[in-house]
């Protein structure tokens, strides 16, 4: 036996040897792409390998088993993307090299990785990348709720450089409206419909995608409430409601023109009402009492304060709290 342990004592050590290293370079920080790449016009021959390395570093680490090295690829990919300073036409011509590798990893639905390929996608900040977040928000080709959490979560919190041209707008804003009509869960109900939100003032948007997201959310907010009251929908997406309503208050009305709220709110008028009389009589077995009683608030407050109103110029109201 200790004939045998010296004999392969020196193969062990190798092995041992072999190892440590693989694991000390998974663990080194991925090295950042030089800003001379992220601003120039183009990727071209000369970028191209230093590139593709880059995008291989962050694919290979999100495919690691450890938290800790998928969490270094993502930090990497992230922060040369939000940090540091990228042209917008290499940040489009990058996605069109990383997107296809980072969807298939969302995909393959592998828990804290598939949610830290989300956060690379909206990192991205291109309308390849958003138009991904809205097919990733589906609730018809994902099941899997974390995918469609951080996705609309994503949306909602929307900055991009990069203008989008109204065919490409329309067409993620129509993506959102679908999802919402097919939606079941409160929170990432409440995300499409402040995605909706955002985009209704996005200035990257021409002004007539900004005018088809605010209908579309006034549609989206009457058919939930609408089918709540029927039945056809659980009552806890009144509080996606209520959210919907409170973050408008908070957000937008401090920042729009009286005349653009007043607009809103009338399109709203029929809804708010009946936000008000479903909680004077919540459906039958409703067991969140509450999200009712919080959306009416809201809804009323909204109506005394907006509904037919002139511009005045006078002080807004101090919106509800989140």
């Amino acid at each position: 036996m200790i004939v045998s342990r010296v004999l392969f004592s020196p193969v062990l050590a190798t092995v041992i040897a072999a190892l440590s290293c693989v694991g000390a370079a998974a663990q080194q920080p991925l090295a950042k792409l030089p800003e001379k790449i992220t601003q120039a016009p183009t990727i071209d021959a000369a970028a191209k390998p230093e590139v593709d390395k880059f995008v291989d570093a962050v694919n290979q680490s999100l495919l690691s088993k450890d938290p800790q090295v998928v969490k270094t690829g993502r930090e990497m990919a992230v922060a040369m993307l939000t940090r540091q300073k990228v042209s917008n036409s290499f940040r489009t011509s990058f996605a069109a090299l990383i997107l296809p590798q980072m969807m298939k990893l969302v995909e393959a639905q592998q828990g804290f990785t598939s949610t830290n390929a989300i956060e690379v996608i909206e990192a991205l900040q291109c309308p390849d990348s958003i138009a991904a977040l809205a097919e990733l928000s589906s609730p018809e080709s994902h099941e899997h709720l974390s995918t469609r959490m951080v996705a609309a979560s994503a949306l909602a919190s929307l900055r991009t450089p990069i203008e989008l041209q109204q065919s490409q707008a329309d067409s993620i804003i129509k993506d959102i409206g679908a999802n919402l009509s097919k939606e079941t869960d409160w929170m990432v109900t409440a995300y499409d419909l402040q995605a909706l939100q955002t985009f209704s003032v996005l200035p990257q948007i021409p002004k007539q995608s900004q005018s088809t997201a605010r209908n579309l959310l006034i549609g989206s907010l009457g058919s939930i409430v609408s089918r709540v009251r029927k039945g056809e929908a659980d009552a806890s997406l009144m509080r996606a409601v209520h959210r919907s309503l409170a973050i408008y208050l908070r957000d937008q009305v401090p920042q729009a023109a009286p005349a653009d709220v007043a607009a809103y709110v009338k399109g709203l008028e029929p809804t708010l009402k009946e936000i008000k009389l479903l909680a004077e009589k919540p459906p039958a077995g409703t067991t969140d009492p509450a999200a009712f009683t919080q959306a009416a608030k809201t809804a009323d407050l909204m109506l005394r304060s907006f509904a037919g109103t002139k511009p005045s110029g006078k002080p807004q109201p101090k919106p509800p709290a989140k």
